[in-house]
């Protein structure tokens, strides 16, 4: 077996990673959904973390802008670290777009007491975002979810080392969404 892919739960990936390497098994590719998805549960790995591989749905790279704040996601990034001394994670992007959908919504919809016009205003919903365009207009999606589901673009990155401690998630996959830049290639696990 020379690739590894599941969803599992932080602490279940991490035990599975640990026996795993503890009996010498070192896939080239492990790519990992939910487990680690932030860098606390990466780093709980030590040095076994480098180059796990996972999808990303926002990072500082995005070249996207608030609608609310004219942040470039690198501004918003840094500015959550700044506040809170903690390093971005995936779901801050996704967090604001969310009040800048609110906003841009209540302000289309007319009578914000009325849930049909509120609605309406959601279904209608055409806005730039940090996270990219959200619309409600069924593009890029099967019949089945064309009327509930805005989708956003989605790349792969790895963890990797940084010099001095902690890991980095570094955007090595953009085939999908050439205008989200890389920052290296994909490397196999050592």
């Amino acid at each position: 077996c020379q690739i590894v892919t599941g969803v599992p739960i932080p602490p279940d990936f991490t035990t599975f990673w640990t026996q795993a390497k503890q009996q010498g098994f070192t896939p080239k590719i492990a790519s990992i959904g939910k487990a680690i998805l932030f860098p606390q549960a990466v780093a709980a790995l030590g040095d076994q973390g480098h180059n796990l591989s996972s999808e990303v749905w926002w990072s500082p790279s995005h070249p996207f802008k608030s609608s609310l704040s004219g942040q470039s996601a690198g501004d918003l990034a840094a500015a959550y670290t700044a506040a809170t001394g903690k390093p971005r994670t995936q779901p801050i992007g996704f967090a604001h777009a969310l009040f800048e959908m609110a906003a841009n919504v209540m302000g289309r919809a007319g009578d914000t007491g009325d849930s049909d016009a509120v609605a309406a205003a959601v279904a209608a919903t055409q806005l730039d975002s940090i996270v990219g365009r959200i619309a409600f207009d069924g593009t890029g999606l099967p019949p089945f979810a064309a009327a509930n589901v805005s989708k956003t673009p989605l790349v792969g990155g790895q963890w990797r080392l940084k010099d001095g401690g902690g890991y980095d998630l570094v955007i090595v996959d953009n085939s999908s969404h050439p205008n989200i830049p890389t920052g290296g290639k994909m490397e196999a696990i050592a």
